[in-house]
């Protein structure tokens, strides 16, 4: 960090110090004041004093306009490494196109196999045709491979318009060989009310709602997704997410958030709910060199995250 940003970074708690300091004379001289006039006596004008309590108030007023700077968002550790790779991956899936829908949540020009590897190198091929083939569900695709060692659990979040797609993810998904002992989840309101929905089989040692694959499909329709525009409501179910896993015991050092789908509301918010947490929030280049980049987010001048803070 070059001297000019330390510098003022650290400005504000400057600020906040000579402030804590000079309160001391301020009280000092507004004290002496008192006295004298409780004693009846008049006395004279100290410039010194009224200098004190000068110095002060202006400390104070500059230390308001100065409180943004205090903590900036920064991440904990800086590095070029590959992602850390973790047991649960929370990612918000996108709508598809109605071409897309109708085709089994595919573009025609893809023809699936049970490699996602092969299938991932072929959305490259498809995608320098011209026009070039998207599919908005790449990015999640990749998001999960990149985990696959030690992961043992996908949640994904809907939008209003993708739960009704969910299926068709979920089967593409369960297509994979490599996915086959992944655990499902699909976070949706039911009723108004928010439901973390087990979609595996074999169901993991404690699911809160556990369907199979075929008896899911039959009360999808009764599942509502989420406005991805309303930052409001992304929270409060971020928020009752995380609660859920702590009741089931996962370890936030095993937690990513992947803000790459989605909307920019969902991207900020999953990014949000990791500040000052273990859990991490990852994104995956939508190009080539397609890195997945994460980031640790504190709340925090950039010099605390030696001290782990």
């Amino acid at each position: 960090m070059s001297q000019k940003k330390r510098f003022k970074e650290w400005f504000p708690w400057f600020i906040a110090a000579i402030t804590v300091l000079s309160s001391n004379l301020a009280a000092n001289s507004v004290e002496e004041t008192l006295e004298l006039w409780t004693n009846g006596k008049v006395g004279v004008v100290s410039y010194l004093r009224i200098g004190h309590i000068l110095f002060f108030a202006g400390m104070v007023v500059l230390l308001c306009l100065k409180r943004r700077d205090f903590f900036l968002p920064r991440t904990r550790h800086l590095s070029k490494k590959e992602t850390e790779k973790r047991k649960h991956l929370v990612l918000f899936l996108s709508n598809l196109p109605p071409d897309q829908v109708k085709n089994a949540g595919v573009p025609k020009e893809l023809k699936l196999t049970q490699d996602i590897n092969k299938d991932i190198e072929e959305l490259e091929r498809l995608k320098q045709k011209d026009p070039p083939i998207k599919w908005q569900w790449e990015m999640p695709l990749r998001a999960i491979r990149h985990h696959l060692e030690t992961l043992e659990t996908v949640t994904v979040i809907c939008s209003k318009e993708s739960i009704l797609q969910v299926n068709l993810f979920l089967n593409i998904c369960k297509n994979y060989t490599s996915l086959e002992k992944v655990i499902f989840y699909v976070l949706a309101q039911k009723s108004g009310r928010i439901e973390l929905i087990c979609v595996s089989s074999p169901p993991d040692t404690n699911p809160l709602k556990y369907y199979d694959f075929e008896d899911f499909k039959k009360i999808v329709d009764s599942l509502q997704g989420y406005n991805f525009e309303d930052f409001n409501e992304i929270v409060d179910t971020m928020d009752s997410l995380l609660r859920k896993f702590h009741n089931k015991g996962y370890s936030e050092n095993d937690i990513m958030i992947d803000i790459t789908g989605g909307q920019k509301p969902t991207s900020i918010v999953g990014a949000v709910m990791t500040f000052n947490l273990k859990i991490k929030a990852q994104y995956v280049q939508t190009n080539n060199p397609w890195h997945v980049i994460s980031y640790d987010v504190i709340l925090a001048s950039s010099d605390t995250g030696s001290l782990e803070m």
